[in-house]
Parts: C-alpha cells; sequence; structure tokens
C-alpha cells in the first residue's frame, strides 16, 4: 500500500492543489473587488448601461435555460455587440471554470487519502496536515465565496448564450456551475457537507492533534508574563543558547489559520460535534472572536452562520442544547476579548521592544535567538489581523443593524493608540532580519552540519532496514546532502557574511522529499509508522526548520509577518494613522505607515498578475499620502515656531524695546535701586510671586509690545517665555517643539521606501512640502491689505520688518535640520529665488517681488508724484511733507536707504533688477509723452533754436509755447523715479558689497579697465574732426569703432547696474527708448507701405527722433524759468529738496540726454549738452532782472504790456519768487552732468549768482521754513504712534 501511495504521489497533489486553490481564491477575490467598482465594472453587466436592461430580463428570467430564439428582439443587443462582450465576459467564466476545475481536484484528491487510510496529526506529520487542513478550510472559502460574487448568475448566463450562439451548443461545464454556483450560503453549506463529510474521521484526528497549539493561542497575557514569554533577559546565563525543540515549526503557524481550520472543519462535520473534546475545541474558537476570516477583507459573522445552519440539520436535542452553548460564546466573544487582546498587545508591544534593543545592540544573537524572533513576530501579527477585521466589522446588533452602538466609530471602541508602536517594533525586527540574514544563514547552516546531520544519521539507522526500497533512497539522500555541507567553503571562509554566498543552497528538495515520508509513512499499512518513532519524526521537524532558515528566509518572515491586509481595510488604514497623529507619545513611529505598504505585493498570486497594478497603484497612492499628512503636520508645526520666532523678533524690535527706554532713564536719574517688584524679571531669579505673574502672563504674548502692553502692572519682558513652574507645565512651545522632534525622527528614519514600482521618500516629500508652504507664507506676509479704511490704500509690511521675520524663519529651518536630514540650504535656494520672481514656478502665485514691486510703484511713488513725499538726496530717502490725515503712512518707513537694504536682502538682485526694469517702463511712457509735447510745439522750439541770443524773439517764442507745466511735470516725475532708482541701486550695492566682495571687485576693475579705454568715461566718444567733416571711409571706420564701443558700455552697465553701480549711460533707458523707436519705426513702415505710391518714412525723415531729442532740450531749456514761479518750489537745505521735487529734474533731464543723444548719435552728447547751457543759462539770466514785485521790465525787453503775440498779459505773470531754488537746480544739472563743467558753466552763468542763492535760500530757512514747514514734518512724524524709525 506505500508503495501505491508513492505511486498516486499524494503529497505532489496535496502541494500543486494548495497553490492552485489559493490562485483560484485571488482570483475570485479580484473578480469580485472589479465586479463591486464603479470605475471597473463593466458596463454591459446589469444595472450599467440602459440599452441591455430588458436584454438581462429575458435572459436571467429563464437562467438556467438557454432556449432563446434569435430572432427575439428583447436579446438583440447582446447578438450585435456578440464578439466585444465575449471578450469582456470570457475572463469571468474561465475563473469560475477554474473553481469547478479545483472542486474536481479536491474531491479526488480527498478521496485518494481516504483510500490510503493515512492517519493525519500534526505533532507527527506536520507538513502533511497543514496542507490538508488548509485545503479543506480554503475549499470552502473558494465555495462559499461564490455566494458572495454578484452577478454570477448573469456571467454564467450571458456566456453560454454567447458561446451556443458561436458555437451551435452549450458551454460543457455550464450544466454543472448553473446547478452549484448560484445557489444561496444555506444551500452551498449543505453542498459543502456533502462533499467533506465522507472524510470526516481524517479531519476530526487532524483537528484533535491542534489541541495544545491552539489553546497556547488563546491564553492571556497575564500567562504569558508569568512564564516569561519572549524574554531573554529571564536567565542571562543562557542569553547565548539556541533555541532548540521538536515542534518550533508548529508554534508559527497563524492562529487566523489554525482558527479557519477549527471553525470550517467543525462546521463541514457537524455531527461529530457531539464528542465533548470537539466542541470545546470550536467553542474556544468562539470566544475570541465573531468574525471569521474568509479570505482576505472577507468575513462570515460565524455564530450567525452556525446557528442557522445548525438550526436547519442539527434538530436533535444534542443539537439543540450545542445551539444554546453557541449563542453564549457570542457573548463572551463581544464582551470580554477586547480587554484580553489589548492586554496582550501591550505585553507584545513591551516584549518587542525589548528585543529589538538587545538585537540591534548585539546582532549575533540573531543566530540562537531567531527563533524568538519569529515567535514574537507571530503573535504581533496575530493581533495585528484580529484588530483589523474586528474594527472593520463590528458586532451586528439584535436589531439587525450594522452596528453593536450606533454612533461610535468602531475604531474608537476597538481602536489602540499604541498600536503604531507595535508595529513599528514588528518591521524594525523584520529590517534586522533582513539586514543581518547572513549571520543567521551562516549560524543554522553550521546547525544543520555540526548538529542536525549527525542526528538524523544516529535516528535514521534503526528504522532504514524496514524501509521500501524508494523510502529509503529518500532518506539516504537527505542525509548525504545534509552530511556534505560539513566540507562546503563556505564554512571555511568565516570572514565573509553575504546572501550571495548562501544562494546557491536550495533545500526545497529535502522538505519535498520529507513531505513524501510523510504521506507514505503515515498510510495504514505502511511497514514503518511514524507515530511509532518521535525522536525521529522531532529531528526530523527541528531540521526542516533550520534548512527553512537558511533558503527560505524570506518566505517564512513573510508566514510570520505578513501584513498586507492593510491593504484591504484602506478606510480603516487611514483612521488609525488620524488616531497616532493626534497621540503625541506615537508621532515617532508614524513612518511605520507608509512602511506598510510595502507589503501590499505580498498579497498578491502568480496565478492573478492582473491584481499586482491595482494593489501597487493603491498602496503607491496611499504611501505619498501617508508622507504627505506627516509633511503637511510637520509643517504646521514648524509654521508655529515661525510665528513664535517672529513674535519673540518682534519684541527685540527696536520700535517695541523703545518703551522700556524711558523707565530705565528715570530709574537712572533718580539713583534708585530698583526694588525688586519693579525689577526687569529674568528667568532663573524671580521671587514666587513674579514667577505666577510671569507664567499667567504668558498667553498675553501677541508679537507686538507696546506702551500698554501690560498686564497688572507686570510688563511682559523678553525671556518670560522659558519661565514655568515644573517641567510637566508645557507650554505651546513646549507642544510644539516636541510634535516637531517626533515627527522629524519618524520621517528620518527611512531614507528610501520601495513601494512597487516606485521609490518613496518621506524626506523629499518633506522637503518638497516645506518648500511649498514657505514659497505661500512669504508671499501672504506681503500681500496688500487695506488697512486704512476711509482711503482705501492698500499696506505692505515694511521690509525690515518683513526681514526680521524671515531671519526668524531661517533660524527655525536651521533648528530643523538638527532633527531631520533635509537640505536647509537647498530650501532656501529654492524658496528665496521663487521670491526674485515676479511669479513663483510652481504655482505661478505672486511673489514678494511682485507684491511690493506693484506696491511702491502704485503706491509710494503715487504720493511722491504728488508731492506729498520729496526726495531728499542728503538723508538717501523719501521725506514725508503731508499730515497723516492725507497719506496714513510715513515714506521714511518704506523708503529710506535702511529699509531699501532690506528690501534688496528679501529679494536680491533679480528683484531689484524686476522692480527698476518695471519702474522704468513707467518712465519709457513718460518719454512717449515727452515726444508728443515736443512734435505739439515743434515750430515753435525750431525758432527758439536759431534765435537764443535774440531776447526779444525768444521772449515772445516762449510765451507761445504749449504745455510747459505738463512738461516740466512729466520730467519730475521722471526724476522721482530715478531717484528711487538711485536708492534701490545703492541699497542692493550695499548688501552685495556685504555677502559677495570679491564679484563687485570683479566688476569694479572691468570698469575701470573700460573708463580707461573710453577716456575717462564711459559714454560713447566724440568723433574726429575729419570724420565729422567728410564722410569718407576713415569717419565710417571711426563712427564703427563708436558704436562698438558703445554697444560694449552697454553692456558692461546693463552688468554693473544689476549688481546696483549705476552709471551716467543708463542701460535701461537705452533698451526701452530704442525698442519703442524700433516699434514705431517699424509701424510707420507699414502703413507707408500700405499706401500706393507713398513714400518710405525712413527715408524722408531719417533723422527725425535725433532731432526730436534737439528740440527737447530747448523746451526743457524754455520751460525751466517757469519753476521759480511756483509756490511749492522751494529749496530746503536740510534736505537738498525742493518741497515740489523739482530738484529730481536735473536726474530726469541728464538722464534723458545721455540716453537719447548716445543712442540716436555716439559721440554728440557733449555738444548737445553745451547747446543746452547755452540756452538754460539765457534764459534763467532773463529771471534777474525781474523784481520781487514785478514781471519782466519791458523797457529792457523791448515788449509792451498790450502786446497780443506774447499771448500772456503783465497782470496774469506770477512774480519768480522762488528765483534762487531754481539758480541751485541749475547748478545741480550742471553738476550731475557727465559732460558740463562749473568752468563751462562760469563762460555762461556767473557763479556769484548759485552763491547768492545759496545764502538766500539759507536765510528763509532759519526763518519762514522754520515757522511754516518744519511744523507739518514734524506732524508727520508722529503717525503711528507705536512705531519708530528702525
Amino acid at each position: 500500500m506505500a508503495a501505491t501511495v508513492g505511486h498516486q504521489k499524494l503529497a505532489e497533489r496535496l502541494f500543486i492543489l494548495n497553490d492552485r486553490q489559493l490562485g483560484v481564491l485571488t482570483r475570485l477575490h479580484h473578480m469580485k473587488q472589479i465586479l463591486n467598482s464603479q470605475d471597473y465594472r463593466p458596463t454591459v453587466m446589469p444595472g450599467g448601461d440602459k440599452a441591455f436592461d430588458a436584454a438581462w430580463k429575458t435572459l436571467l428570467k429563464k437562467f438556467p435555460s438557454i432556449e432563446i430564439k434569435t430572432g427575439q428582439s428583447n436579446i438583440q443587443p447582446f447578438v450585435t455587440h456578440q464578439k466585444e462582450l465575449i471578450g469582456v465576459m470570457s475572463t469571468y467564466y474561465y475563473n469560475l471554470v477554474d473553481v469547478l476545475d479545483v472542486r474536481d481536484n479536491v474531491n479526488d484528491t480527498l478521496a485518494r487519502f481516504g483510500c490510503a487510510h493515512i492517519q493525519l496529526d500534526i505533532t507527527v506529520n506536520s507538513d502533511l496536515t497543514r496542507l490538508y487542513l488548509e485545503l479543506i478550510s480554503n475549499y470552502f472559502a473558494m465555495m462559499f465565496l461564490l455566494t458572495r460574487i454578484p452577478d454570477v448568475k448573469a456571467i454564467l448566463a450571458l456566456f453560454n448564450f454567447l458561446y451556443d450562439q458561436l458555437h451551435g451548443k452549450a458551454e460543457p461545464n455550464f450544466p454543472r456551475m448553473a446547478e452549484r454556483f448560484a445557489e444561496p450560503p444555506d444551500a452551498m453549506l449543505k453542498l459543502l457537507h456533502a462533499d467533506i463529510y465522507p472524510h470526516s474521521r481524517i479531519i476530526l484526528r487532524a483537528l484533535g492533534s491542534l489541541s495544545d497549539f491552539f489553546v497556547r493561542r488563546t491564553v492571556r497575557a497575564q500567562n504569558w508574563s508569568d512564564g516569561h514569554f519572549l524574554n531573554i533577559l529571564n536567565e542571562p546565563g543562557k542569553i547565548a543558547h539556541t533555541v532548540l525543540g521538536d515542534q518550533l515549526a508548529y508554534e508559527l503557524i497563524p492562529y487566523e489559520m489554525m482558527e479557519r481550520w477549527v471553525v470550517f472543519g467543525y462546521l463541514l462535520i457537524y455531527k461529530d460535534l457531539s464528542d465533548e473534546d470537539a466542541f470545546n475545541r470550536l467553542k474556544t474558537a468562539l470566544r475570541h472572536t465573531y468574525v471569521v476570516v474568509l479570505f482576505r477583507d472577507e468575513v462570515i459573522y460565524i455564530h450567525a452562520l452556525i446557528q442557522s445552519f445548525l438550526e436547519s440539520v442539527w434538530t436533535n436535542k444534542v443539537g439543540a442544547k450545542r445551539i444554546c452553548e453557541i449563542k453564549e460564546t457570542l457573548t463572551i466573544a463581544c464582551s470580554q476579548t477586547l480587554e484580553v487582546h489589548a492586554d496582550r498587545r501591550a505585553y507584545l508591544r513591551s516584549a518587542l521592544r525589548q528585543l529589538h534593543l538587545i538585537l540591534a545592540d548585539e546582532p549575533g544573537l540573531l543566530g540562537p535567538k531567531a527563533f524568538l524572533v519569529f515567535w514574537g513576530l507571530s503573535y504581533a501579527t496575530d493581533e495585528i489581523h484580529w484588530l483589523l477585521r474586528h474594527i472593520a466589522n463590528p458586532p451586528v446588533r439584535k436589531t439587525g443593524g450594522s452596528s453593536s452602538r450606533p454612533g461610535l466609530n468602531p475604531t474608537e471602541d476597538y481602536g489602540d493608540p499604541l498600536l503604531p508602536e507595535l508595529l513599528f517594533y514588528m518591521e524594525e525586527l523584520r529590517m534586522l532580519i533582513v539586514r543581518y540574514t547572513p549571520v543567521i544563514q551562516r549560524f543554522y547552516f553550521q546547525l544543520l552540519s555540526c548538529y542536525d546531520a549527525p542526528g538524523l544519521h544516529e535516528y535514521v539507522r534503526e528504522i532504514l532496514p524496514r524501509l521500501s526500497s524508494d523510502e529509503g533512497t529518500i532518506l539516504t539522500s537527505i542525509m548525504k546532502q545534509l552530511s556534505d555541507l560539513s566540507a562546503h567553503e563556505v564554512l571555511q571562509n568565516t570572514n565573509q557574511n553575504s546572501c550571495e554566498q548562501f544562494a546557491m543552497f536550495d533545500f526545497a528538495g529535502i522538505r519535498l522529499d520529507w513531505l513524501r515520508l510523510q504521506a507514505s509513512l503515515s498510510a495504514k499499512e505502511s511497514s514503518v509508522n511514524l507515530a511509532d518513532h518521535p525522536r525521529l519524526v522531532g529531528h526530523f521537524h527541528s531540521t526542516i526548520f533550520h534548512t527553512k532558515l537558511v533558503d527560505y528566509l524570506d518566505e517564512l518572515l513573510r508566514l510570520v509577518s505578513d501584513l498586507s491586509v492593510f491593504s484591504f481595510y484602506p478606510v480603516q488604514f487611514a483612521d488609525l494613522f488620524n488616531h497616532c497623529l493626534l497621540c503625541p507619545a506615537q508621532l515617532r513611529f508614524t513612518i511605520v505607515f507608509p512602511s506598510l505598504c510595502c507589503h501590499s505585493l505580498q498579497a498578491c498570486h502568480d496565478l492573478c498578475p492582473e491584481e499586482r497594478p491595482f494593489l501597487g497603484r493603491s498602496s503607491i497612492r496611499m504611501a505619498h499620502h501617508f508622507c504627505q499628512k506627516i509633511a503637511d503636520r510637520i509643517c504646521a508645526d514648524l509654521l508655529t515656531r515661525v510665528d513664535e520666532f517672529g513674535k519673540l523678533a518682534d519684541q527685540l524690535a527696536p520700535q517695541n524695546a523703545v518703551v522700556w527706554l524711558p523707565d530705565e532713564k528715570l530709574t537712572k536719574r533718580k539713583g534708585k535701586k530698583t526694588s525688586v517688584s519693579n525689577r526687569p524679571v529674568l528667568a532663573g531669579a524671580l521671587p514666587e510671586d513674579s514667577k505666577n505673574r510671569a507664567y499667567s502672563n504668558f498667553s498675553t504674548i501677541t508679537g507686538k509690545i507696546g506702551p500698554g502692553a501690560q498686564s497688572g502692572g507686570t510688563p511682559f519682558l523678553p525671556g518670560m517665555e522659558s519661565i514655568r513652574h515644573t517641567r510637566e507645565d508645557q507650554t505651546t512651545s513646549d507642544r510644539t517643539l516636541f510634535s516637531l522632534s517626533q515627527l522629524c525622527q519618524a520621517v528620518n528614519h527611512y531614507r528610501e521606501l520601495i513601494v512597487y514600482d516606485q521609490v518613496v521618500n518621506p524626506r523629499e516629500v518633506l522637503q518638497n512640502e516645506i518648500q511649498a508652504r514657505l514659497i505661500e507664507v512669504l508671499a501672504s506676509f506681503t500681500e496688500p491689505t487695506s488697512v486704512n479704511e476711509p482711503l482705501g490704500e492698500p499696506m505692505v509690511p515694511k521690509p525690515s520688518e518683513l526681514l526680521r521675520r524671515v531671519r526668524a524663519l531661517m533660524d527655525v529651518l536651521v533648528d530643523l535640520e538638527h532633527h531631520v536630514c533635509i537640505d536647509v540650504i537647498g530650501i532656501f535656494s529654492t524658496v528665496f529665488a521663487q521670491h526674485t520672481q515676479p511669479r513663483d514656478g510652481f504655482k505661478g502665485q505672486p511673489t514678494i517681488t511682485a507684491h511690493y514691486t506693484k506696491w511702491y510703484l502704485d503706491s509710494l511713488l503715487k504720493h511722491a508724484y504728488m508731492d506729498h513725499f520729496v526726495y531728499s538726496p542728503l538723508l538717501k530717502s523719501f521725506v514725508t511733507l503731508v499730515p497723516p490725515e492725507v497719506v496714513r503712512f510715513r515714506a521714511e518707513d518704506f523708503a529710506d536707504l535702511n529699509e531699501l537694504r532690506a528690501l534688496a536682502e528679501l529679494i536680491g538682485p533679480l528683484g531689484i533688477k524686476y522692480l527698476c526694469d518695471q519702474l522704468m517702463q513707467d518712465v519709457g511712457n513718460r518719454v512717449d509723452e515727452l515726444k508728443k509735447l515736443v512734435l505739439q510745439n515743434r515750430s515753435a522750439l525750431e525758432s527758439l533754436r536759431e534765435c537764443f541770443d535774440d531776447p526779444l524773439k525768444t521772449r515772445q517764442l516762449s510765451s507761445g509755447l504749449q504745455n510747459s507745466d505738463a512738461l516740466l511735470t512729466l520730467l519730475k516725475e521722471i526724476g522721482v523715479a530715478i531717484g528711487f532708482r538711485k536708492l534701490c541701486s545703492e541699497a542692493l550695492n550695499d548688501v552685495l558689497q556685504r555677502h559677495t566682495p570679491f564679484l563687485l571687485s570683479s566688476v569694479h576693475n572691468l570698469r575701470h579697465y573700460l573708463i580707461q579705454q573710453s577716456g575717462g568715461q564711459l559714454l560713447p566718444p566724440t568723433p574726429g574732426l575729419t570724420a565729422a567733416a567728410s564722410p569718407n571711409s576713415g569717419g565710417r571706420d571711426e563712427m564703427e569703432m563708436i558704436y562698438a564701443r558703445f554697444n560694449s558700455q552697454l553692456v558692461l552697465n546693463n552688468l554693473s547696474s544689476s549688481m546696483g553701480i549705476l552709471s551716467d549711460l543708463d542701460y535701461s533707458l537705452c533698451a526701452i527708448l530704442n525698442s519703442r523707436r524700433q516699434a514705431m519705426l517699424a509701424a510707420a513702415s507699414q502703413a507707408s507701405a500700405a499706401q500706393v505710391g507713398g513714400v518710405h518714412v525712413a527715408g524722408v525723415y531719417p533723422d527725425l527722433d535725433y532731432h526730436i531729442a534737439c528740440l527737447f532740450i530747448v523746451f526743457v531749456a524754455n520751460a525751466l524759468p517757469r519753476l521759480a514761479r511756483q509756490e511749492t518750489s522751494l529749496y530746503h537745505l536740510d534736505l537738498e529738496a525742493n518741497e515740489n521735487n523739482c530738484h529730481c529734474i536735473a536726474y530726469s533731464v541728464n538722464a534723458l540726454m545721455v540716453a537719447m543723444f548716445s543712442l540716436l548719435r555716439p559721440g554728440d552728447l557733449e555738444a548737445r549738452s553745451k547747446e543746452f547751457l547755452a540756452l538754460a543759462s539765457s534764459n534763467l539770466l532773463r529771471l534777474g532782472l525781474e523784481t520781487s514785485s514785478s514781471v519782466i521790465s519791458s523797457d529792457v525787453c523791448g515788449t509792451t504790456p498790450q502786446s497780443s503775440t506774447s499771448g500772456l498779459s503783465s497782470a496774469n505773470i506770477q512774480p519768480a519768487k522762488h528765483r534762487d531754488s531754481i539758480y541751485i537746480l541749475f547748478d545741480n544739472l550742471v553738476r550731475h552732468s557727465p559732460c558740463l563743467s562749473h568752468s563751462l558753466q562760469e563762460a555762461c552763468f556767473p557763479y556769484s549768482l548759485i552763491r547768492s542763492a545759496y545764502h538766500n535760500v539759507a536765510k528763509m530757512t532759519e526763518s519762514a521754513v522754520a515757522a511754516a514747514v518744519r511744523p507739518n514734518l514734524m506732524s508727520s512724524s508722529t503717525h503711528l504712534d507705536t512705531r519708530s524709525r528702525d
């Protein structure tokens, strides 16, 4: 009979059939998931496309009959889409065919085991018994899962109908599947009982052998503690002893698996429950759970199922008694098991923590103590699985609802707040096993050769003669293979420890041979019965387990610590993670949740490859979700600390710290010793009452300290935030820092996580999130807010205040680098580089540069154009001249050199360049307006240019000029913009001089070299006389050289201006003027070319722009005297500025002259400058002929008061009240000109007039200005009394 068993290959059948059955179960579960998903469910299925509803109704009505006429209209949609539908339905249908085939093979294998009279006992033939019981439980799960798959009837009916249409006959498997697979659960149980009960004798004996192992899995945590379970420090002297035993492999069988064996096995052989031991074993299982796993996340409320089934089939008194006892177990399972498992998880948490600490410190102990690690992981995995399925499936209410306590979250009832710590140490132990795999492999390789092989020789010797030839050959080959290990070179080379050394060993053959021997030697008529040789069996089991620790370590680790079940409970998985974030003590273990996503592919099976992408993508999404949530929490804590650091920095700001100075001065003046109650409080040196007041006032921190920032007479001083009674009194800052450090430790734990086909880097996720958050936060700091309600004027924070906040932010980030390994320098570079641009490169939102540029151009300069603010070259700042009721902010708070330095620190050279470029675009618009005014007065200006030495004619032509005041206003606004640009450039240069002095020195050296090449200044040189006289080839060569040098100067000036080094030749202004000139020429060319017979504009007047530039200087020279008649043209020596900003005309005129003449005709600037000097001086000298009470003398000028050509009556002409201020303006024009000098000025305009002007202005400043203007200036300084200048 033994030979017969060997020839039947029962061991091979059982092994292969178990694997195939698991694959079919996987396919069925995946099919159920697809059919229940709205995204992936085929539209042809019932409830999908409405076009198939009538066809489905007809088809399912006649199920299982398929005798349907093809001409029937209702069924026509199936016929129309026949080819597409058969392709869709074939996958589902043949999954069901596989189920039928597996069922036939299972019944055949069970029948063969019954005929061979094999005696199964977990302590004798453990592998065979395990595979047999697993075959029974999986068979039950497979058949019962069919009752939960929707549309089984629809799949069978439709595919069979389409098959019949194609082949003219029904599919061969359809009748049997229609008979068995469409049954309800109760009917399915009866069919399963009919299939399995004939083998009840074998099953009953196999389940009876589980008693000891099953009971050990259900003991309480107190029993573990009494027995020092998993405690390797209980006996320190034996800490290095190897854990050996005959039944180690059985101890690693998951409780969930044994539970399914017991429950499903006894359910299918319910008649044998009359045996008291069998029923007690079932009650033990039912007391510990009310749901039993069918497959993955599919569970059965087992008590209800057993009761309903037994009530229908077991009607005698014994059955009624058993049913009553089963009902009692449900009460116990719902009321007592929650506490029992909570205690078990608490014990396992501390035990695994101890194991991890010891083994991480001494990894060499992993060799002798490897079994303890696997044992602890197995028990912990059982607890995790139990908790997860009970959270997802709460007890059913007696009224038929789905929850035992409605309104409560099952996660809150069954959830364990310390569960993440248990999961974390499980993962750590797994990583230890993986990291030190060579250590374990070498240890057990030596154990196999030195201990297992000699022992096996000794035990096999007595039974070898009685074995058959095949069995003897198997045993002899096993012993020979183990004996040959002692001479292997791996044992000789002890200096190397790598997995590649042991990859050549494969003991799967030994394990399969032992399985064959178990099958043949467990048969009834075998010559040798394994049960009679317990020492041989025990030693063989130990040897097989040791072989698994050499070449089967990955699968063994998966068996005892597979947590892929989390992939099928995504909602509960996310809930556990959210609860972990709420528990401060568990924050450091949050990283275990994304690491668990790496387990998802362990649930896949080779027979269901289409499931891998679904599980892989789902696990990737979950891992990214968890990492993102952790990063969000870190960013929230980080921004909280940024706010706290910002408030502390604000307390030390000058405008907030100055409130303490009066008290300090008063104390020093009186010379009194400061009392304890009034003394500034310092941490660590406070009396008790002061400590109490300080601690009670902690919550009053607002970040802004003013004169009224006192509570109960005790002011809040910097440093009081660190005062606390005891360490238990945690402040918000303490809690934030603790949370941040714990979360950073979690992120720092794993460098990367490999999830499916992607690498998830938690640190990279955190760094990207911090970058994005900081970009948004910094932009929100400067977003304009309308705080001035009456004026509706937006406001932005002072650059110095924002810089202080930014430095506090940088301090927080540097502190963060101590907790987590991220590239803080990279974050700084990325975040602040984004804010040097007008829009960030990630979301396209406005940045600090955009907000400040818009505010300075639209608010501050707008008021400067309206003469509310004055640009002071002496103070290097804009000064407020109007009371706070007119403008609700002070120019000094935003536009002095210190604030602009802070702005340059914030937005950098690129941001300042963008600000200046936008400013120059505004200047370009005003230059266009200037051109229009010049063209409007073109004829008069041409005449003025020709007769500037004729006073009479000049007087007549000047009075006819139109919009002279508009010209002066535009020049003043351009000058204000250029003055602001000079301030920005100087601030940028100061910042770069502090940060990059070597780079600036290189630019200065390059400028110095080009200045030497250009004859002392960066301006186009004047052409030689020959080139100017005759346009020969030599002149052309000289002009080409001038243009080439001019272009090189423009490039250098562009580089210099980007670094805050300004020159007389303004690249930005030249570029704007040139671009607009080219655009106008192109537009004019297109317009002239469109006319029939038209003449090209450039050919008619090639030097129009140059001519306009020449007329422009004539217009300015004749309009300057009008400034002397304006009331607000008074010059202030203490500001070096006029009240109406007309002193800025000197900047605008010189800049425009240099840009226009250098661009239009390089080298002609000096001549035009001299022309302007002559024109302006002649017009200004006429102001000296006026008196303080009359207009220009008609006798001197040769005009009559009633002259109609003047266009201006004597009564309407205002006196030149501020002539001296305009003389000073003219002096500034000459002083800032690159081509004019005081010697040339003396030739045209006596310098004694300028000295006299300075003297007169000084006397006016001492008298009138002190009484009228300065109170106005002082009133503006009282604006925002809680602020002061830095």
